[in-house]
């Protein structure tokens, strides 16, 4: 995906999510039991004013503090967020949690976790839609990448003591994850793991997110199954 696709993806998520907050404030987050809507919309509100200020100081050496502003409303945050994305060149440089210490690793963070988190919002208010055909195989892919390698504290260094196979079946995509002594081997391709899941882009997607299995089909140890999708943060 290319970053125009990235910013369009977070501002039609980011109002889809506000509106599903609006609409059923007091309902419970399944995957964020603690959390109401409202206060999922809180969170998004957050991380989206704390990357906007991260994008904004080009400081890779460490987190900059956001100037809060407890009247800002989740709208303005998104436009916020937007904007600094929108201006600011992809290699300019950001702090994050992982050797990307970029702009371009935040347009497509935001994007995923913006997806997740509009998932979330609909769900609770009572029917969630997919994520979107064009950005869950690469939400399988970013958690992959980010979630199941790297936690904010710094590089995971063990997980689940088997492979994985992932088979997407509404497209294009197989990955297997192999961990070793070495760290985490991903490769694309169809070939035999300890326990598998197959499905849409989108289901595979909410599972590594630990959302549920939806329409997926298993197979292997369950327990290594549940345990893979505990890994992301």
């Amino acid at each position: 995906m290319d970053k125009s696709a990235y910013l369009t993806r977070i501002d039609d998520d980011g109002r889809a999510a506000l509106a599903a907050v609006a609409s059923a404030p007091d309902a419970r987050v399944a995957a964020c039991p603690d959390w109401s809507n409202a206060e999922l919309g809180g969170h998004l509100g957050m991380v989206w004013g704390y990357v906007t200020t991260q994008v904004r100081a080009c400081d890779p050496s460490g987190s900059t503090r956001p100037e809060s502003d407890p009247n800002a409303s989740g709208t303005s945050l998104l436009a916020g967020l937007l904007e600094a994305l929108a201006e600011t060149d992809d290699e300019s440089p950001a702090w994050n949690w992982t050797p990307q210490l970029t702009a371009g690793f935040w347009v497509r963070r935001m994007a995923h976790e913006t997806a997740i988190h509009r998932w979330d919002a609909e769900d609770a208010a009572g029917g969630a839609s997919p994520i979107h055909d064009d950005l869950a195989p690469d939400t399988v892919q970013e958690a992959i990448d980010v979630a199941l390698q790297f936690h904010r504290s710094g590089p995971i260094a063990s997980w689940p003591d088997g492979s994985l196979h992932l088979h997407r079946t509404d497209g294009p995509g197989e990955w297997l994850l192999v961990p070793g002594d070495d760290g985490l081997t991903v490769t694309l391709e169809h070939a035999k793991g300890d326990a598998a899941m197959a499905g849409s882009a989108s289901d595979l997607a909410l599972w590594l997110w630990g959302r549920g299995r939806g329409d997926l089909r298993s197979w292997g140890d369950e327990a290594l199954l549940d345990a893979w999708s505990s890994v992301a943060p």
